[in-house]
């Protein structure tokens, strides 16, 4: 392979044309001035292209590039990638005359809106460069908005700061996305260049959340003196532990560190430095009585975790409520049982407290005993959940207001006097420490409600589970089941816990050829026609007036014949077929495409804190001179299903409860169809009706607290398609849950 200096060349060229265009990225048509360089090869038209994140170049102006070839086209001539752009130099700010700030804002709006700004603000350049829109009192300049201000600040940004940062850092590859990230780290050119110097990995790592072996990749070319440094060493050891995350655990045994170095990282080198190493970073915790070690921002956290605990057990006796919790013991017409009633007694007797309960034990009737509790007594209380499914299922049961935790902390504090935080077996500790450091009530009353059967987090640790293992916690376990013998999906759900075989009992289950049923509301269907059978009972519930937000279908996995992608397509062919000239948009997935309609319902798989509304997103489509940035103002998270209402040329408007947002086509990668989805993404969720796949094909996976979770989503029905030895040989397999976690042991750990 060439070396960088090498693969690079300069050319003179002139823009012509900004043929694609999204938030930075750019793709641009360049016509050379004079003959061109060897390396490229002119379209028909003359031209040839760059892209990249390029907002800062402008239409119809002459540049000099530093280029690197990407690719070659007979027909669009070369593609190039900017390396540098040497013509433009760093802006001077100190020595801004007012004749050269109004040019400079005239290239990015009217001269007449220059002229207003600058009467207000002389400084404008240098105030939005230094200090952001918090030096700027927006509703001072005429005819300027806060979306216009955004875009002011983005583009002069771009264009006269992060540009001159990026020509100094080229042969590091970062962006103009890079560059934000860097000046929120490091805030000024001098601490930037002095971070790549001593610290690369660091930067390239932990700053611009590249993945390690990109970083190592390019290091190694560009700083081979790093090759046996204790930096890499360091940051080998902590790929590893991140890969020691990605199964749960927070921590991992010393000797089985150095045997994946040794095997997976071909670093022979660094192996006598790896304990050196781990012991004295500030990034890596390591103890020294265990040989066990962790990430050091992960150790605090189960540190935090543990600390708050136990603060509230010590502040206990200090903060009783004097309050009679006998009163409520009784929700509408339903009487709570003594040790359900015990949840209303630690609510009042203890700042911390647990409510531990499977599914159909009365967890609910506690948590409306608790309410009625608080609000009869003037406390004010936060309803929060892990995900936006589960916290519309705790609003809906307790007919109070309820939140998702990333909502709520990522807007403010939580000041209340008491918080219930549902669906605690989801919680992974990054989640709780989120929670935990938006609380400022130091005399705050807290419950963690959850279902211990349930699967673990998705995340990192098992909080709930050594939550209830370290015994310090008031806690009521919850473990009658009402309606046992009733309900067929609770006598179901409660066998499948129990790891009982239940097909064969002739007293609860009715058997009619291949279909076995419980009562009216839990079928079994045994067949090997799995997949067309899933299809007949879902479109048998939406031809009997059963809308499709009403219905949940489950399968352990996303990928394959029997996974959720393929169902959903299934379905999706049934209730909302093509039309004829109809507008899609379409992402792949492991080689499988989704296609999205108007009028699909659609998950959200990912957190995404500055999404855009419908309105803003008009807005910003009347004024080209807006971006995202600029206008995006609400959010959206992970788990929430919406309606998608209009496709458009660049994106999707999708209805979640009342907020219409738009999604664009990068976004829409965060989204899959939703007629079946995984059962690990399923906790959390109710629904009226649900449908689950049992196959040896997915045998691997299946385990009594996956068909635990999918037999406990419903409200009315249950119906589960596949084959009763497979579904009877997962009942017998517990989820072992392997997972090594700091925090049980510093719970019980004497101060």
């Amino acid at each position: 392979m060439r070396k960088k200096e090498e693969m690079s060349f300069k050319c003179k060229a002139k823009i012509i044309k900004c043929p694609y265009q999204k938030e930075e990225f750019r793709i641009f048509n360049c016509s050379p001035v004079g003959k061109p360089p060897q390396e490229i090869t002119l379209s028909s038209y003359f031209t040839f292209s760059i892209k990249g994140q390029l907002a800062y170049l402008d239409v119809g102006k002459e540049y000099t590039f530093e280029l690197e070839v990407i690719s070659e086209s007979a027909q669009f001539g070369t593609t190039c990638k900017v390396i540098s752009v040497p013509s433009l130099t760093a802006l001077d700010l100190d020595s801004l005359t007012p004749n050269k700030s109004k040019e400079i804002l005239s290239e990015i709006t009217t001269t007449s809106q220059a002229d207003n700004i600058l009467e207000v603000y002389p400084d404008f350049i240098k105030k939005v460069m230094t200090e952001g829109k918090e030096g700027i009192d927006v509703k001072k300049i005429y005819n300027v908005g806060a979306y216009r201000l955004n875009a002011y600040i983005r583009l002069l940004t771009n264009k006269y700061k992060y540009l001159n940062m990026l020509t100094k850092l080229k042969d590091y590859q970062v962006d103009i996305i890079d560059c934000k990230s860097l000046y929120d780290t490091y805030h000024n050119d001098n601490d930037i260049l002095e971070a790549f110097d001593k610290t690369p990995y660091r930067v390239l790592i932990h700053c611009l959340h590249k993945g390690f072996n990109r970083a190592d990749s390019l290091l190694m070319k560009i700083r081979p003196e790093l090759e046996a440094s204790e930096q890499r060493c360091e940051f080998i050891v902590l790929d590893i532990l991140d890969r020691n995350e990605n199964d749960g655990s927070s921590k991992l045994v010393a000797k089985t560190l150095f045997e994946v170095a040794k095997t997976d990282y071909n670093v022979l080198q660094l192996l006598p430095l790896l304990k050196k190493v781990s012991q004295e970073s500030d990034l890596i915790y390591y103890n020294e009585d265990t040989n066990e070690l962790s990430k050091m921002n992960t150790y605090s956290g189960e540190c935090l975790i543990a600390d708050f605990v136990k603060e509230k057990l010590r502040t206990s006796k200090d903060n009783v409520w004097d309050i009679d919790w006998t009163k409520y013991t009784k929700v509408g017409d339903f009487q709570l049982t003594d040790t359900q009633a015990l949840a209303l007694k630690n609510v009042c007797e203890s700042q911390i407290s647990i409510i531990a309960g499977y599914s159909g034990a009365g967890k609910t009737s506690s948590v409306k005993g608790i309410v009625a509790l608080l609000e009869d007594n003037h406390k004010s209380y936060t309803l929060l959940s892990t995900t936006g499914k589960a916290s519309r299922v705790l609003a809906e049961s307790t007919g109070r207001s309820a939140s998702t935790i990333h909502r709520k902390c990522l807007k403010g504090t939580v000041d209340t006097d008491f918080i219930l935080c549902d669906e605690t077996s989801m919680c992974a500790i990054d989640v709780m420490c989120m929670l935990i450091n938006a609380i400022t009530n130091p005399d705050v009353h807290i419950v963690f409600v959850g279902d211990p059967a349930q699967l673990t987090s998705v995340g990192v640790g098992k909080v709930f589970t050594n939550m209830i293992e370290s015994k310090i916690i008031p806690m009521i376990t919850l473990t009658d089941i009402f309606r046992y013998k009733s309900d067929g999906s609770l006598f179901v759900a409660t066998n499948i816990r129990q790891g009982k075989s239940f097909l064969n009992n002739t007293d609860m289950v009715k058997q009619n050829g291949d279909v076995y049923t419980v009562g009216n509301n839990y079928k079994f269907i045994n067949t090997t026609d799995i997949f067309n059978t899933a299809i007949s009972e879902y479109m048998k519930l939406i031809n009997k007036g059963v809308k499709p937000l009403d219905i949940l279908g489950l399968s352990p996995m996303n990928k394959g014949e029997l996974g959720t992608r393929a169902l959903n397509n299934a379905i999706q062919l049934e209730i909302n077929p093509p039309k004829p000239n109809e507008k899609v948009l379409t992402r792949k997935i492991d080689n499988e495409e989704i296609t999205f309609r108007t009028g699909d319902c659609v998950i959200n798989t990912k957190n995404d804190y500055n999404a855009v509304s419908e309105e803003a997103y008009w807005e910003m489509k009347s004024d080209s001179l807006l971006s995202e940035q600029d206008v995006a103002d609400t959010m959206v998270m992970n788990g929430q299903s919406g309606i998608i209402r209009q496709v458009l040329d660049d994106g999707l408007i999708i209805q979640f409860d009342e907020e219409m947002l738009y999604f664009n086509k990068g976004k829409i990668y965060n989204l899959l169809l939703n007629s079946f989805i995984s059962v690990h993404k399923s906790q959390g969720s109710t629904v009226k009706y649900s449908i689950e796949i049992i196959s040896d094909k997915h045998s691997k996976m299946l385990t009594r607290n996956l068909l635990y979770v999918g037999a406990t989503r419903n409200q009315v029905s249950h119906i589960e398609i596949g084959d009763i030895d497979t579904f009877n040989k997962a009942l017998s397999i517990e989820d072992n849950d392997n997972r090594k976690t700091w925090l049980k042991d510093l719970l019980v750990e004497k101060d």
